[in-house]
């Protein structure tokens, strides 16, 4: 088996730390320019449910290689994250082009 690019170590535009979206309470917002505009990250560490990351684009989805680019800069490397997919009755989506890793709540 072969393995593809390593998404941590491609070249790319860097995250860049954004002013804060709530007066400097709440998740650190960074933002990285990208070809067709820009991405915004937002992330946290909340009590109970751990790392949050909030990924988005203004126009499309980020991609998968976006997304790891995200997790693998802006996230403690020792831990596991997961893309949680609920129920359909249990979803919510405010940002039409948002996506959300959160901890793995196993160690």
């Amino acid at each position: 088996m072969t393995s593809g690019p390593n998404p941590a170590t491609r070249q790319r535009s860097p995250w860049l730390e954004a002013e804060p979206m709530f007066g400097g309470a709440g998740p650190r917002v960074f933002q990285r320019n990208v070809g067709d505009g820009r991405l915004t990250a937002l992330v946290a560490d909340e009590p109970v449910i751990g790392w949050h990351l909030s990924i988005s684009h203004p126009r499309r989805y980020p991609s998968w290689d976006e997304i790891a680019h995200a997790r693998y800069s802006l996230l403690p490397a020792d831990l596991d994250f997961v893309m949680h997919l609920p129920p359909l009755d249990e979803y919510v989506a405010i940002h039409d082009n948002c996506f959300h890793l959160h901890q793995h709540p196993e160690p």
